[in-house]
């Protein structure tokens, strides 16, 4: 991966619900766990209202990184403001999707439901949006590449937007770099401070990750280290990690 462009990404909850604790946001965690999967290096997670702060949301990630991902906000009902919201900060038109129609229409046929105006919202796109077919629910996703952007648009069901995402993922596939290199040992007889010198060292390199994670009982410390660059430079870090925590007496659990 070396001299390849990391991709940057932002992922973007939106619903009240979340923000008043009724609803645990489970996507997050796993988007910015399946992203990293891929290469893409998340620098923002945020839940946000369905009003307009959202809207302002959007509208600063345009150029400042390539990849956003929202989840919830797409259904029926009136609190469902996501393409709405998505229309407003990208200055585009809200208008009829004619294929994500035709997704709807045949989704809430296949469900026995109304086919009622409210339904029907669920098919309204900014212009430019490519429909993702929803094979669990019945919205439709989205993905929308704007000035260098590119938008995800999925459902807050979990069962939905992981297999939308996976959708969305084949789509995007020339976006992915590939997994980040990983390290990690867990040491006994030291504690975090035994590494300080080293991780101050490593600390100013901005293409590894290092953390340190006391692992030990008491009167027995250890210490957990795990290093992760998506330069592909773990080996050298880890390597100057595991000499600091031999010399301070420190011994690898197999």
């Amino acid at each position: 991966m070396p001299g390849q462009t990391v991709p940057r990404a932002w992922i973007v909850t939106l619903g009240n619900e979340v923000l008043l604790g009724e609803v645990e946001n489970t996507n997050a965690g796993w988007l910015a766990r399946r992203l990293t999967s891929l290469g893409v290096r998340v620098r923002r997670m945020v839940t946000s209202p369905d009003d307009e702060e959202s809207a302002e949301i959007f509208r600063d990630a345009v150029g400042r990184v390539e990849l956003v991902v929202s989840t919830g906000g797409l259904g029926p009902t009136y609190d469902d403001r996501t393409m709405y919201l998505l229309s407003r900060a990208l200055g585009l038109p809200l208008e009829r999707n004619p294929a994500a129609e035709e997704m709807v229409r045949r989704r809430v046929a296949e469900r026995g439901f109304q086919l009622t105006p409210a339904r029907l919202k669920m098919a309204d796109m900014p212009r430019g949006a490519e429909p993702l077919e929803n094979r669990v629910g019945t919205a439709p996703g989205a993905i929308l590449r704007h000035e260098g952007t590119t938008f995800v648009v999925l459902p807050g069901v979990p069962a939905e937007m992981t297999r939308m995402f996976e959708e969305a993922a084949a789509r995007l596939a020339g976006m992915w770099r590939g997994p980040p290199c990983r390290r990690e040992a867990t040491f006994q007889g030291i504690v975090e401070a035994d590494l300080a010198d080293a991780l101050m060292e490593l600390s100013r390199d901005e293409s590894v990750y290092v953390k340190t994670q006391p692992r030990g009982q008491p009167g027995r410390p250890g210490v957990r280290i795990l290093v992760i660059s998506f330069e592909g430079r773990c080996d050298e870090a880890f390597a100057r990690l595991l000499q600091a925590a031999r010399a301070a007496g420190g011994s690898a659990l197999e």
